[in-house]
């Protein structure tokens, strides 16, 4: 119907069950989403293919296979090439940006977040941004 927004699929892919559960719960609360989430980058590749989520939210740094090789996997394969990245780390580094543009990521976001941040990368068209804070040592 026109006038109307279709809810966004969401995959969350991140190994601290701590920080998937409440988002996951906020962002299915919120109305705008239908949320998925995977514990791990081999379990998020697959639910990728086959849910192909509007935007993936991507944590960088997990065992197995971490958040780049996923965002790598996820452009490689045509079902999910347009799927939108969001990466969230809690390392800022001098290369964060420009690698994150060779993976095809459209937002980076830092941890902590804060909800609205977090809304607007899910939501947004942007381009990937430098991070505010300096590399933490």
């Amino acid at each position: 119907m026109p006038g109307i927004a279709r809810t966004k699929r969401i995959l969350i892919v991140d190994d601290e069950r701590d920080l998937v559960a409440p988002l996951e719960m906020r962002l299915s609360a919120s109305g705008r989403f239908e949320v998925s989430s995977a514990l791990d980058g081999e379990e998020g590749l697959r639910k990728a293919q086959m849910l192909r989520p509007d935007v993936a939210l991507i944590d960088l740094t997990m065992p197995e296979m971490d958040g780049w090789h996923l965002c790598r996997r996820l452009r490689e394969d045509e079902r999910t090439r347009g799927t939108r990245i969001v990466v969230m780390t809690a390392w800022a580094s001098p290369d964060l940006e420009r690698r994150a543009s060779s993976e095809g990521v459209a937002k980076i976001l830092l941890k902590p977040f804060e909800v609205p941040e977090l809304m607007a990368a899910l939501e947004g068209e942007t381009e990937p941004e430098k991070p505010e804070r300096e590399a933490r040592p």
